[in-house]
């Protein structure tokens, strides 16, 4: 892609495995294509969007270690922010954010302190692939009630209260900065919680979420033309490396588009 008027500014991202660079690097590959500065690729592959919990007990650690592409409750959207966040706040500083409506949050300095990084200037989320995976993490659309809840009362139980958590945290913390949500790719597995009508559920549940915060939506689910019968002979849910190539021009126009 020739040089564009972002070329240059700082690019990060999150997600799951089709996003990061333990599986398929589609993240890294986007801010090459768009000629931006990586400042980091938070995306762990296996990663859920939703805390992990046993009924409304969050049982998910804040931690900012990385975990290596393994299903476990410490690999989630949240940490990946609980990251992001420390890699642009003051070196040996505490992590804060404050939000104009309920005032101002902390990371425990236990966890961690600021890294001295740049802010972000372009954001990208692309997750929920694995979400349903374990029975405590069955897949619901409680979009209209999240949306309603304060910040402060989101337990990020759910795929809406996890991304919630998550765009408002990094509307709060980088506000200059451009943020766009990815759908979900569909796949073609025999694994429940990847099957078309889970994965629609959670593209809707998404899509709801942001447009409700303002935030720009890359609808990969059905425009980015990795469809179930791609899917079948390309990846079935890791795209090939033609259709890696494929879905990053994608998401990369939509970002340049829409920037």
């Amino acid at each position: 892609m020739a040089d564009t008027h972002l070329t240059g500014r700082r690019f990060a991202c999150l997600g799951d495995s089709i996003t990061s660079d333990q599986v398929t690097g589609i993240g890294t590959l986007v801010a090459q294509k768009l000629g931006m500065t990586l400042t980091g690729n938070f995306a762990c592959g296996y990663a859920t969007c939703s805390d992990w919990h046993e009924g409304k007990k969050n049982i998910t650690p804040a931690t900012l270690a990385v975990p290596p592409n393994t299903n476990t409750p410490d690999n989630v959207l949240s940490n990946q922010v609980r990251r992001l966040l420390a890699a642009a706040a003051p070196l040996g500083k505490t992590v804060r954010w404050r939000h104009p409506a309920q005032g101002e949050y902390f990371l425990d300095p236990a966890v961690g302190l600021g890294l001295g990084g740049k802010a972000p200037e372009v954001i990208y989320i692309a997750i929920s692939t694995n979400d349903g995976n374990n029975p405590c993490n069955a897949v619901t659309d409680d979009a209209e009630t999240v949306l309603a809840e304060p910040y402060g009362a989101l337990d990020r139980t759910s795929i809406a209260s996890a991304l919630r958590w998550a765009v408002e945290t990094l509307q709060c913390a980088f506000p200059y900065a451009q943020l766009f949500v990815a759908t979900p790719l569909q796949t073609w597995t025999d694994q429940p919680w990847m099957s078309y009508e889970s994965t629609r559920l959670k593209r809707d549940v998404i899509v709801r979420v942001c447009r409700e915060m303002g935030v720009k939506v890359i609808d990969s689910f059905y425009e980015s033309g990795f469809s179930r019968l791609i899917a079948r002979e390309h990846g079935e849910v890791h795209p090939d490396e033609g259709w890696k190539e494929n879905i990053a021009a994608f998401v990369a126009a939509q970002i340049l588009a829409k920037c």
